[in-house]
């Protein structure tokens, strides 16, 4: 069976402060009986007293000194604080006892030689007795009891517990009642989570819990919730826009080779036609395997399954690395390249994900530079930073458009440059990698007057 949060928190509750409550009321009943009792003691010590004075012992016999106490009306009557003595010798032998005893005894303990002071009944009447040792010359002559009810100090006491047991459930009741209407409306916050985590579909993450009134816990929670689906809507279009730009970006090439084919197959060719369309294809063949393998590149560091292995690099002898595979491009467009950078500036990185950084940012620099200009690149090393900046003098970018071509598939004004080829993944890769590596990646660009990309090690 299915319990309720709110009845949980109740029951819990109730239970802890039933304990508690139970505690309580031992403890008030316990000291409540203790001070009645105490003062039973200390009247009945008062009467003891008293009485001990007015009797004496001659030969061994204890006698009463002063007759005339005991025909006072305590001694007489029943009804009205009676005060009930008895005096006996040495072996319980009653030998004078006040009228108000009647046909009755009060009970003798035998064994105990010094005062002792113990409950017992007479006649159905609670009382309470204290029974003193009569000495003469230190040999035990008889014993003196002195006895008072304690009818009215039981009925206190009987009260009291009927008061506790029957008070004990009915504010456990109430308690439970009140705890669980109180909970109830302090977890009305995870109730709406609920209802809106209900309404959240594929087709609808824009549902976002109200905020509860106050800033705790269930505060927090709720605003963790909300950041956690806007990370989540956030990811979905993501996907749903990569999805969509990878589709586009795969269609033309296919569509390119399909169509090259097909012209191959309307009728028969000359070798020199059928080598001319079989390159083209290849062409776009190597163009999609270029894609695949950039978007394969993408989606691992997008689910950071890649194990880094961080080591330390050297960026100068890196740089020339690169610089030797882009050598073609260099040529092609007749770039000088100029590279600033102490003897040795090295960094802690993986050197795989840096290589790609850093080839990503040159390409760029040199697909984007124009003809017979030049390209400069800058290791210069502040403290424990190291800033690595690549600066072209190319065609430059917006400045409305910096963060944009840093997302999957983006290319700034393509149909301006239609000989500038490319899938505008190179610098969401960067990007990525530059998150996983903790390094800070700027660009600083304005139309006509080039670009730098910056890596703060």
């Amino acid at each position: 069976m299915t319990t309720s949060f709110k009845n949980k928190i109740a029951f819990n509750f109730t239970l802890s402060t039933a304990i508690l409550t139970a505690v309580i009321f031992f403890v008030i009943y316990h000291i409540v009986s203790l001070t009645v009792f105490n003062g039973l003691e200390k009247d009945i010590t008062f009467q003891a007293d008293k009485h001990f004075y007015e009797v004496g012992v001659k030969g061994g016999v204890p006698y009463i000194a002063d007759k005339e106490e005991w025909f006072e009306k305590e001694h007489r009557e029943l009804e009205v604080n009676p005060v009930f003595v008895q005096i006996t010798d040495r072996n319980g032998t009653v030998i004078e006892k006040s009228p108000n005893l009647k046909q009755d005894y009060l009970s003798t303990d035998l064994t105990k030689k010094d005062k002792v002071f113990f409950q017992t009944r007479l006649k159905g009447l609670a009382i309470a007795q204290i029974q003193v040792a009569l000495k003469e010359k230190d040999k035990l002559a008889g014993y003196l009891i002195v006895a008072i009810p304690i009818t009215g100090s039981e009925k206190v006491l009987e009260n009291l517990k009927s008061v506790l047991l029957i008070a004990f459930p009915i504010v456990l009741l109430v308690l439970f009642l009140v705890t669980r209407l109180i909970a109830g409306k302090s977890i009305q916050p995870v109730l709406s989570v609920i209802d809106t985590a209900r309404k959240i579909t594929n087709e609808n993450l824009t549902a976002r819990v109200p905020l509860p009134a106050g800033k705790d816990e269930l505060n927090k929670l709720v605003v963790t919730i909300n950041d956690l689906m806007d990370r989540i809507e956030s990811a979905v279009e993501r996907e749903k826009q990569f999805t969509s730009d990878a589709s586009h970006e795969l269609r033309t090439p296919l569509a390119v080779i399909k169509g090259t084919l097909e012209v191959l197959i309307r009728k028969p060719r000359t070798a020199g036609e059928y080598i001319d369309k079989v390159a083209l294809s290849i062409k776009e063949i190597d163009r999609i395997s270029y894609l695949v393998d950039q978007l394969l590149l993408l989606a691992r560091f997008e689910s950071q399954k890649k194990a880094m292995d961080h080591q330390r690099v050297d960026l100068s002898e890196l740089t020339g690395s690169i610089l030797q595979r882009q050598q073609q491009q260099i040529s092609e467009k007749d770039l000088s390249v100029e590279l600033i950078t102490d003897d040795h500036t090295d960094v802690y990185a993986d050197p795989y994900m840096l290589d790609i950084i850093i080839e990503n940012l040159i390409s760029n620099a040199v697909k984007y530079s124009i003809i017979k200009e030049g390209i400069k690149i800058v290791i210069s090393q502040t403290g424990q930073n190291v800033l690595y900046s690549v600066i072209d003098s190319g065609i430059g970018i917006a400045a409305d458009e910096i963060d944009k071509i840093q997302e999957p598939f983006y290319r700034a004004s393509p149909l301006k440059h239609p000989q500038i080829k490319g899938n505008g993944l190179g610098l969401s890769i960067v990007k990525r990698m530059c998150q996983l590596m903790q390094i800070q990646f700027k660009i600083k660009s304005a139309i006509g007057h080039g670009t730098t990309a910056e890596l703060l090690f």
